[in-house]
């Protein structure tokens, strides 16, 4: 389905029909597609949302920089437009990010917040650095950049293993305009550190899911920041960053057994 936000195209898809409602977002250079494992499992009990957020799969880009609240303004205005109250939201990597600023920005809307390969930390100086080191490579080598830069998201040993999942990904990025891609890369590298927010007790109900092998994470921060989260349910799967692929059968069962003992 499609519709017109502040006067651009976004794509979602409602699935479902249950009476607690559940928000699935995906992460960079992704699209809403990625979920469909997880919708398989939980539609028959809840109302599941997927959307392609601003500049991703079928949705328009606005402007030059997709801010983390911005994005969070969309996931508002959908729920706005089907008139939902509250909800559980879940984000896979930069999902996760845009998830974070929604529970600042509308934490009464909130019944429950899943971070999947994702984290609540800002962008260091290093990262930052390679955010725009990635940002003059889009610029000049845009499809070089995303042939590399998915394979980079999975575990070193599991690229061989799931090549043609990875040339699929690829496909559907390189769908993606290099202005979007630059667009998300910068509001990305603008975020808040939302670690506070995310660890401190909440009226919502808190799970976060990371892989023992994401090359892009500092496992051992996750885990010593992990340690201090009050009320949150912590879980590491045995692979990568992409979970959705590298933990296809673990990952959608560990959400669907969230959700059954909290938000049922």
């Amino acid at each position: 389905m499609q519709y017109t936000y502040k006067k651009v195209s976004v794509s979602y898809r409602e699935t479902g029909s249950g009476d607690k409602t559940v928000i699935l977002l995906h992460g960079f250079l992704e699209n809403q597609r990625m979920w469909d494992g997880v919708v398989d499992v939980l539609k028959a009990r809840y109302k599941v949302f997927t959307l392609d957020l601003l500049g991703h799969g079928k949705s328009d880009g606005l402007c030059d920089i997709h801010t983390m609240e911005q994005q969070a303004m969309l996931v508002n205005d959908l729920m706005q437009r089907h008139k939902i109250l509250k909800t559980t939201l879940i984000g896979h990597s930069m999902g996760g990010y845009v998830s974070l600023a929604f529970a600042e920005m509308f934490p009464e809307k909130l019944t429950g917040l899943g971070l999947l390969n994702s984290h609540p930390f800002a962008d260091n100086a290093e990262k930052q650095e390679a955010r725009e080191r990635a940002i003059k490579t889009v610029k000049t080598h845009y499809e070089a950049y995303v042939k590399a830069a998915i394979p980079s998201f999975f575990a070193p040993d599991n690229r061989n293993k799931y090549r043609k999942d990875i040339d699929e990904l690829i496909t559907d990025a390189l769908k993606m305009t290099p202005e979007n891609i630059i667009a998300a890369l910068k509001g990305m590298k603008l975020r808040k550190d939302r670690s506070d927010l995310f660890c401190k007790r909440q009226n919502y109900y808190k799970l976060w899911i990371v892989g023992k092998k994401d090359p892009l994470i500092d496992l051992e921060t996750i885990r010593d920041l992990a340690a201090r989260c009050k009320g949150t349910d912590y879980i590491e799967l045995s692979e990568g960053h992409m979970s959705y692929v590298e933990n296809k059968n673990e990952m959608p069962a560990i959400i669907k057994r969230f959700l059954q003992r909290n938000i049922s």
